[in-house]
């Protein structure tokens, strides 16, 4: 596994979000059905799924696109703006149950073993879903960033 370091530029994301309950999996299968309707969508292919790190028990996750405009907002959805950050960019190749080994190398073999800490921020998950839509294909691949910086 590599990790390539990445500076990404703030950006709305328009999609579905669920609070303090582990809920990535459905979000991301529900999220696939209704794309469609988010009409500012940067690239409407692209799918991104953002994490914020638990704070005691809250669990944050939103899946959605990026957009170029956030004023138009669809039922049953909200928006979500995030600040620029450095990231470490991983691929993860293998269907959506394998992801949470894809995150165990990251954490405890990669992280430790290279001059980043992770920090406090969104991590990322994105997908073109014009070539992988099938999250239990062992061809599915999705790219994650989690924030860094330099030292421990």
């Amino acid at each position: 596994m590599q990790g390539k370091v990445v500076y990404k530029e703030g950006f709305s994301v328009i999609g579905i979000a669920k609070n303090g309950e582990y809920q990535k999996e459905n979000l991301l299968k529900q999220i696939l059905k209704e794309k469609e309707i988010i009409t500012s969508s940067k690239e409407p292919h692209m799918v991104t799924g953002i994490c914020m790190a638990p704070k005691k028990e809250n669990y944050f996750y939103i899946a959605g696109t990026e957009v170029t405009d956030t004023a138009c907002i669809p039922n049953g959805m909200s928006v979500h703006t995030f600040p620029s950050f450095t990231y470490l960019q991983f691929k993860h190749r293998g269907p959506i149950t394998s992801l949470g080994s894809t995150y165990n190398s990251i954490w405890n073999e990669w992280l430790p073993n290279s001059p980043y800490s992770m920090i406090e921020g969104p991590a990322l998950e994105i997908v073109n879903t014009a070539i992988h839509s099938n999250l239990y294909s062992d061809t599915y691949e999705m790219d994650i960033y989690i924030p860094i910086k330099l030292g421990q």
